[in-house]
């Protein structure tokens, strides 16, 4: 391949790390430039425009998933290739001979492999004195969840989201084992570690590692970040240079009469500066949309009912009918309020402006138009939309469109599959007593704990989705779909306890009402989940497979906790 020209960003601070890269990169014909500041790594990716940044995970001088966030939520940099490499010696402590800690978990956490993992490693517990287990990591989230899981288990859950102030609470607490996250920020977990082998009163603590992270492993793409990672004590370097050659290749959009191997997002562009437009859609056509166009406001109408576009951009001096008048009749009718529009105009007029924006313009371009910003706005624009249509503002788990797009893509592949479909029992009653803020507490926990479950690795092509209120769905191979509804209703079960106060623990019941008005007890809150699969019978739509979901949860509500019933009926 001919790397000529290309540039590489490193964002390193260990220099001689830096310099044998550097050196490597320069041997194969790579141009690059190494940062090691957040604001300086920023400036360089708007300013140099690498054809690839190249970032160590367990860099110290900021957090590097913050640096990579930043690039990925500004239009400009969101396309920015990225590759996370980190070499370093440190992960002989975790993966070497003779560790200094006592276990390692990847994350999503297995918790059945924790409760193991916890078992090997802490004394069996004195009665009225659980062993407390202090939990090191900056996800809150995370760590709420973990909470959750050790309180089930007759642990003492001890947090802390601050390693710079970790050491002193370990001295304080004494806790009988640590959870520790290698990817905190400002002090990683191989300095911790460090600090407390230096020291009497820390060294004997058992640590158990939980992390993002597969050491000493090459991922096509990684758990933490979803970019290709390696993270090892010493990585080959045909494999490294493999992974830059196919990260830098150019990027082939289909010829003209050639199909696109997947559908690009559509743009309907309407203007009447006729070589304006065709620059304009030669331009977005190359950063691999889907051009409509429309030479006046009218046209633009019949392009609209005709190609339904993802985003449409509107000049706002056309002929017969202008870009206002449009977004206008665009914004009165039910099938097409939806699409959002940018206008282009040369005319600066405040009131045009904010007539625009009270109708739901989505944005304004003053001419002369930069091409590139256009395109950044068009990314950003269709990202932000797809998000708001197609996530559940609660869990952020994808919503009803993409769900049935999911579960309709693999009736039509064939294959076998199975569909979970999981509903909360005695949720409403949890409501009434606690509050919509601690059931909304309880949906977060659900949906969090179902990913932990569910994605075990960064190949993982499952599904998650959040139906509404307290149903979810899962899709998954036919072969792991029962096992997996097995250890999410175990696990579910298992931290169910902990929504309660503990009078309510105490008492295995609270008293509510029911849907019809009538006073009685309330058991925990448990899963029902019903499996439903084409092993065994055909299944030939989404609302069939939804009728059947339903059917099936109906049946596990019968278990006093939560149980799961598979649809095992031929056609």
């Amino acid at each position: 391949m001919d790397a000529a020209g290309k540039k590489i960003l490193l964002v390193e601070n260990d220099a001689e790390s830096a310099r044998g890269l550097t050196a490597f990169l320069e041997e194969h014909g790579y141009r690059s430039q190494t940062v090691t500041e957040f604001p300086q790594a920023v400036t360089a990716v708007q300013n140099w425009r690498p054809d690839l940044v190249i970032i160590n995970i367990l860099i110290q001088a900021f957090n590097p998933l913050d640096f990579i966030n930043e690039l990925k939520k500004n239009p400009f940099t969101e396309a920015q290739k990225i590759i996370i490499f980190s070499q370093t010696p440190k992960t002989e402590i975790v993966t070497g001979p003779a560790p200094k800690v006592r276990g390692y978990i990847t994350k999503p956490v297995d918790f059945e492999a924790l409760k193991i993992s916890l078992r090997k490693i802490l004394p069996a517990p004195v009665l009225g004195v659980p062993p407390a287990v202090m939990v090191a990591d900056d996800d809150p989230e995370f760590s709420d969840l973990v909470k959750m899981f050790l309180e089930a288990n007759n642990y003492r859950a001890l947090l802390v989201n601050d390693s710079t102030t970790l050491i002193d609470r370990i001295r304080a607490d004494k806790p009988d084992a640590l959870l520790l996250d290698i990817m905190m920020p400002k002090k990683d977990g191989f300095a911790i570690m460090s600090e407390m082998q230096d020291s009497a009163d820390t060294a004997e603590v058992p640590i158990l590692i939980v992390s993002g992270l597969r050491l000493e492993n090459y991922q096509q793409r990684g758990v933490l970040t979803g970019l290709p990672e390696i993270v090892s004590r010493e990585i080959p370097g045909d494999l490294l240079l493999k992974l830059i050659e196919e990260q830098t290749a150019v990027e082939r959009f289909p010829q003209p009469g050639e199909p696109p191997k997947t559908a690009r997002p559509r743009v309907l562009m309407a203007d009447d500066q006729t070589e304006l437009l065709m620059l304009m859609k030669e331009m977005v056509e190359a950063a691999g949309f889907e051009v409509f166009t429309a030479n006046d406001g009218v046209e633009a109408m019949s392009a609209v009912f005709e190609n339904n576009p993802d985003i449409i951009v509107l000049d706002y001096n056309m002929p017969r009918k202008d870009g206002l008048e449009v977004a206008q009749d665009l914004k009165n009718n039910p099938l097409f309020a939806h699409i959002p529009i940018i206008i282009v105009t040369g005319v600066g007029e405040k009131r045009t402006k904010m007539k625009g924006l009270s109708m739901g313009i989505d944005d304004y371009l003053i001419k002369p138009v930069d091409t590139d910003e256009l395109i950044a706005r068009i990314r950003m624009i269709l990202k932000r939309n797809k998000q708001v249509l197609d996530t559940n503002p609660l869990s952020k788990l994808p919503g009803n469109p993409s769900i049935q797009a999911r579960v309709e893509r693999e009736i039509q592949k064939g294959s076998c599959f199975a569909v979970l479909y999981l509903d909360l029992n005695n949720f409403k009653a949890y409501n009434d007593t606690y509050g919509f803020e601690a059931g909304d507490r309880v949906l977060k926990a659900t949906a969090n704990l179902l990913v932990k479950l569910t994605i075990q690795n960064e190949n993982s092509e499952d599904f998650i989705g959040h139906i509404g209120g307290d149903d979810f769905i899962v899709v998954t191979d036919y072969e792991r779909a029962e096992d997996l509804a097995r250890r999410i209703a175990t696990a579910f079960d298992e931290i169910a306890p902990s929504f309660y106060s503990k009078a309510d623990r105490d008492r295995g019941h609270i008293v509510s009402t029911d849907r019809q008005g009538d006073i009685k007890k309330f058991p925990f809150l448990s899963i029902s989940i019903g499996i439903v699969q084409n092993k065994t019978r055909t299944l030939h739509s989404f609302a069939q497979v939804s009728n059947i979901g339903t059917e099936l949860k109906k049946g596990a509500k019968a278990a006093p906790k939560s149980h799961y019933i598979v649809d095992r009926r031929n056609d």
